[in-house]
């Protein structure tokens, strides 16, 4: 079976592009935490014709096709659970194909990271509104419209689903289809609207409905007035009521939180503290002038980061204008917020540095010290922010033995958005180093560090919690990103819903074979909690 499928993907794809050694196998196996079958080959696309014929191949023998982009999810989205399945690299499928500043929007490969894009429209003026993760150095435009994500540019923006403006999809039998606005016969991809949101049915699907190929994305103008804050707080509490706060007023473009733990050594960001004013530079390029750039640099460096290592929670935000005295009044009603959640100001070291250098190599893949981790989320409704962190930490305190004989430790992350606050604990331990984590960090690896034993124990330990915390987090109407095999999904939603959406796969991949089991697809009917 392996060598005639091989054989036969051959003849519509060169057979360089086509993987089937162990080491590549076992590499494409996992992400950066879950697990799943060694595909029967790994095939690197560079044009949307090849993926057509790809998964017509896979379509006529009844294979599983899964999608994947820069592997940086932990949900087990994007391996297969089946030995016969085909994994197809789609990052080599990443031009931008078209930036029409007129009609503000851009097109783009689904291969192509955001990092690229950003470079693409440096001399525009232009940007897209959600403008990318963290690991935007690696994480594809594909990939994060089909997991969906927050950070850059969330806050007042939305999620990456709220910048796209109509997809190009690969059917699973190989046919093409086009979403919004695009899709109409001598139509311009301008706007995502025009009858029924059809793209909305391929974002955030976890690659279940079809392989994107191309995104379109609306643009704005950059903005030219930019501000930081950073603000210290007490407790977690104090700090998420200010979160609330502050986006029931509508201000920040980026607002997140993080404790002492991430304050000293960064991973999250991809930094330590102590590295800011180096990571800073990239300011200089980002100021109005060199002098402000220069400026901003000597503040950081002056201010150190003595006050935020020493805060128990610390609030880091941006805030965007159309003139200076706009940011500057936004950041007086921002202070207002957090000084009556018991906040005071502190220098923004860390949202100056963050936006100098947006995408950073992703060093962050593993702790400070090496360590593997994973996060475990919940996007909040307003007013359950507090109560469900509260009941999420008893949870997590509760295993407090575990954590010391383990060595498990616990650090939150948070992050506003619009109508909610994600809420992100983070689970660090000492583990085997795998191949993803040493190709996405992008640098030596300490030996020591791949000399460390797999830990098979602790792991099984933090999946049980992890589901276990987004069990409570659910229970307080939290939604999740990434949903992959994991996240809880269809056991939340009414059976006429889940039969909806089981009807619409079944429309769109008629056998079944497109990334089968993500979202909970394929399982037959859920008992809804």
């Amino acid at each position: 079976m392996v060598s005639s499928i091989v054989e036969i993907l051959g003849t519509v794809i060169d057979r360089e592009r086509i993987a089937d050694d162990l080491a590549t196998r076992d590499h494409f196996s996992r992400d950066l935490f879950q697990s799943g079958s060694p595909p029967q080959c790994v095939v690197k696309p560079v044009s949307v014709d090849e993926v057509s014929a790809v998964l017509r191949v896979a379509h006529e023998h009844g294979l599983p096709v899964v999608p994947r982009g820069g592997g940086m999810s932990y949900t087990g989205g994007y391996v297969a659970d089946n030995p016969n399945a085909i994994m197809m690299d789609l990052r080599d499928l990443n031009r931008v194909i078209k930036i029409d500043p007129v009609n503000r929007y851009v097109t783009v490969q689904a291969g192509c990271t955001w990092a690229q894009l950003r470079e693409a429209l440096a001399d525009t003026g232009l940007r897209t509104p959600y403008w990318g993760p963290l690991s935007g150095l690696r994480a594809t435009v594909g990939g994060t419209v089909s997991q969906n994500s927050v950070f850059f540019g969330s806050v007042r923006h939305g999620s990456a689903a709220e910048s796209v403006l109509g997809l190009t999809m690969v059917l699973a039998d190989g046919s093409l289809l086009k979403t919004g606005a695009g899709a109409r016969a001598c139509g311009v991809p301008f706007t995502r609207w025009g009858g029924p949101d059809l793209t909305g049915v391929f974002i955030g699907d976890t690659g279940s409905m079809g392989f994107k190929v191309e995104i379109t994305l609306r643009l704005i103008p950059e903005s030219e007035y930019v501000e930081y804050g950073s603000y210290a707080f007490p407790d977690f509490a104090s700090m998420l009521n200010a979160q609330v706060g502050l986006v029931q007023a509508g201000l920040g473009v980026e607002t997140f939180g993080i404790d002492a733990y991430k304050a000293k050594n960064s991973a999250q960001t991809g930094r330590k503290l102590s590295e800011a004013t180096k990571t800073a530079l990239g300011v200089v390029k980002s100021g109005k002038s060199l002098l402000a750039g220069l400026k901003n640099v000597a503040e950081m460096a002056m201010a150190g980061t003595s006050e935020v290592e020493v805060a128990p929670y610390s609030l880091h935000l941006t805030v965007e204008g159309r003139s200076q005295q706009d940011v500057v009044d936004q950041l007086a009603q921002v202070k207002a917020i957090v000084e009556g959640c018991r906040g005071t100001v502190i220098a923004p070291v860390i949202p100056k540095a963050m936006r100098g250098r947006p995408f950073p190599p992703l060093r962050s893949a593993l702790g400070v010290d090496g360590q593997r981790w994973v996060p475990v989320h919940g996007i909040i409704p307003l007013g359950n922010v507090v109560q469900a962190v509260e009941e999420a930490e008893q949870l997590i305190a509760s295993y407090s033995d575990d954590f010391e004989r383990l060595g498990v430790l616990y650090s939150p992350l948070t992050t506003n958005v619009p109508n909610g606050v994600l809420f992100e604990p983070c689970f660090y331990w000492y583990d085997k180093v795998t191949s993803l984590h040493a190709e996405a960090i992008d640098e030596t690896v300490a030996p020591a560090w791949l000399e460390r034993p797999d830990r098979a124990e602790v792991r099984e330990f933090v999946f049980k919690l992890w589901r276990e915390v987004a069990d409570v987090l659910a229970k307080h109407g939290a939604i999740n990103f990434q949903i992959g095999r994991t996240y809880p999904y269809l056991e939340e939603v009414s059976a006429a819903y889940q039969n909806v959406l089981q009807s619409i796969k079944n429309a769109v991949d008629v056998k079944g074979i497109v990334n089968p089991g993500v979202l909970g697809l394929g399982r037959g009917a859920v008992a809804r909690r």
